[in-house]
């Protein structure tokens, strides 16, 4: 418990103000170890920024570091509304004409109308055999025309039920099915001879399941569905429409769209990091002078200065591919300088970026400095953060040290402006005593 105090009632001086006030003074070197924390954490935190925009840039490399990336493919159609084309990793560069005489369809079937979805369907089971696989399901207390509906969609794998109302006074209530995959292999029976009492559903078929019909560069195809990834290899073809008197054509070639994007997205996350860096590095940037930034900022902006060593082909570096320096250390790439490259010198401008037979690309080399810098146990955003985190816990320790001093200090002051009190009231009262003495009348 505090002790209690009786600020300046002798004195008439406002001690309580002035321990106040000594106290306050004696606690500045907590206040500057305080304000250290905050400018370490707030280093974790720029920290943190920097290797986020580090990994951005490692993905980016990442999507230009293997031969397969160059060798992408795309396929053109000369009619989308009646097919597109997907390239994948196995297709070839090539053209093919198509035609598209029937498109892949799914089987339907509709039942008489009910006059409610509350009518009986009958009660037992009903099969349904999908692809050779057969479901059978009971009906016992599901016998409704919408249980029935429901436990359709619920337990058989391939069949889709639904209700429609036609709007009739009576019979407007009619269940339909339909395969969920256009073409044969969706095809479904239906057995409800198992069922017995209610309005057992009949079956009308509105549409048979097909496969699609075409023609490829003069050969008659049939395909299972309307999306067949066997019809052309490495190419997946979605079939949208069906047109005899229509040829379409198929442009398969190397997508150099697409790896130009890539490359200006590589550029793109280069630049963002080297502004962050930039705006961190001014004297008043929150990593001002800290050793990680420069570490960083020097081993990755080599990495796109530098020329290409012991590399497989003539260019080596990445103003030969329309990437050159611009203004506060940002990267400029041009597109159609990189599509002159790469049309002049494929092989040259790929071993530039992959690692390959030895060559150790940019991208290969980007990678594996960002993986170094950024490593869990021996990485410099690991030591240096480790570093900030011992200082704020050496802080810590500190302040705790100072607190309890600053304590101590505050109840000796206390006390001793209590003494103080304590003896100018002893004295005031011996003076008043002597002076009752010289205030008597003999």
């Amino acid at each position: 418990m505090s002790a209690i105090t009786f600020s300046g009632l002798a004195t008439g001086l406002d001690t309580a103000s002035i321990v106040s006030q000594l106290v306050e003074i004696k606690r500045q070197p907590i206040y500057r170890l305080q304000s250290n924390q905050m400018d370490y954490r707030s280093q974790i935190s720029a920290l943190d920024t920097l290797k986020t925009k580090l990994l951005a840039l490692q993905t980016a490399a990442q999507e230009l570091d293997s031969a397969n990336e160059f060798a992408s493919l795309t396929a053109s159609t000369s009619s989308k509304s009646l097919l597109t084309a997907t390239a994948g990793t196995k297709a070839a560069a090539g053209s093919y004409d198509i035609v598209v005489h029937a498109l892949a369809q799914s089987q339907r079937d509709i039942s008489q109308g009910f006059d409610s979805l509350s009518d009986s369907v009958g009660s037992g089971s009903i099969s349904f055999t999908v692809d050779g696989e057969m479901t059978t399901l009971d009906l016992t207390g599901y016998n409704s025309l919408e249980s029935l509906k429901n436990l359709i969609n619920n337990d058989v794998a391939g069949v889709n039920a639904s209700i429609i109302n036609d709007g009739s006074a009576s019979g407007g209530y009619k269940l339909m099915l339909s395969s969920d995959t256009a073409g044969s292999s969706g095809a479904y029976t239906v057995d409800m001879s198992g069922l017995s009492g209610g309005t057992t559903p009949l079956l009308t078929n509105q549409q048979t399941a097909t496969d699609a019909s075409l023609t490829v560069n003069g050969v008659d195809v049939v395909a299972t569905s309307n999306d067949p990834t066997d019809v052309i290899s490495g190419l997946t073809l979605n079939l949208i429409g069906a047109d005899e008197a229509t040829t379409v054509h198929i442009d398969v070639t190397r997508d150099t769209e697409g790896i130009a994007d890539k490359v200006e997205s590589m550029v793109g996350a280069y630049n963002d990091l080297f502004s962050f860096i930039k705006e961190q590095s001014g004297s008043t940037g929150t990593l001002h002078g800290n050793t990680t930034l420069s570490t960083v900022s020097s081993r990755i902006e080599n990495m796109f200065v530098s020329g290409l060593s012991d590399g497989l082909g003539d260019i080596t570096n990445f103003f030969q591919v329309g990437i050159t320096r611009g203004s506060d250390r940002q990267l400029v790439f041009s597109q159609d300088d990189f599509n002159t490259a790469l049309a002049d010198d494929y092989s040259g401008v790929r071993d530039l970026f992959i690692e390959r037979e030895g060559n150790l690309g940019k991208m290969y080399l980007l990678d594996t400095a960002i993986e170094d810098l950024t490593d869990s146990i021996d990485g410099v955003f690991k030591i240096s953060t480790d570093s900030l985190n011992r200082k704020i816990d050496y802080a810590d320790d500190t302040i705790a040290r100072y607190e309890r001093s600053v304590e101590t200090y505050q109840s000796t002051m206390e006390a001793k402006f209590t003494a103080m009190e304590r003896m100018v009231a002893q004295l005031q009262a011996q003076g008043n005593y002597l002076s009752s003495f010289t205030s008597v009348s003999y």
